[in-house]
């Protein structure tokens, strides 16, 4: 009688969750352009801040980032770090589009990546005709 050998494959870690393990990961959302035009002032930016804070979700649950996530506020910046959690940094820009939804602002301004880690809102580019509109 053969002998039934056992398949047993070897798991496979993705490269997100190595990455995630090894320690910190900082996200940061410029919000500077908006800011010097005063579209955005402080009580915004602290909004966003608590916005992040009670809705980014962490395995499944919202508001419980504990000492996992931590969101602050510097000057006209959002930073968003993480410690050993596994969230993409897309998922920074759908929160932030949500935000800039609530407050009416997403008709004017979009989250732009300028860098692997880094967010930064612009203004849509809107070319209007002067000599039209003469």
């Amino acid at each position: 009688m053969p002998k039934q050998g056992k398949n047993v494959k070897s798991a496979k870690v993705d490269s997100r969750v190595r990455r995630a393990e090894q320690g910190k990961l900082i996200y940061k959302i410029d919000c500077g352009i908006p800011c010097s035009d005063e579209l955005i002032n402080d009580d915004t930016m602290n909004n966003f801040a608590t916005y992040l804070t009670e809705n980014l979700k962490i395995q499944g649950k919202t508001g419980q980032l504990g000492d996992k996530v931590k969101v602050s506020q510097e000057d006209n910046k959002i930073v968003v770090t993480k410690f050993k959690v596994l969230f993409a940094k897309r998922y920074l820009k759908f929160l932030t589009r949500k935000f800039l939804k609530k407050e009416k602002l997403r008709d004017y301004v979009r989250p732009v990546a300028t860098s692997k880690h880094d967010y930064q809102l612009r203004y849509y580019n809107i070319h209007l005709d002067d000599e039209e509109e003469a």
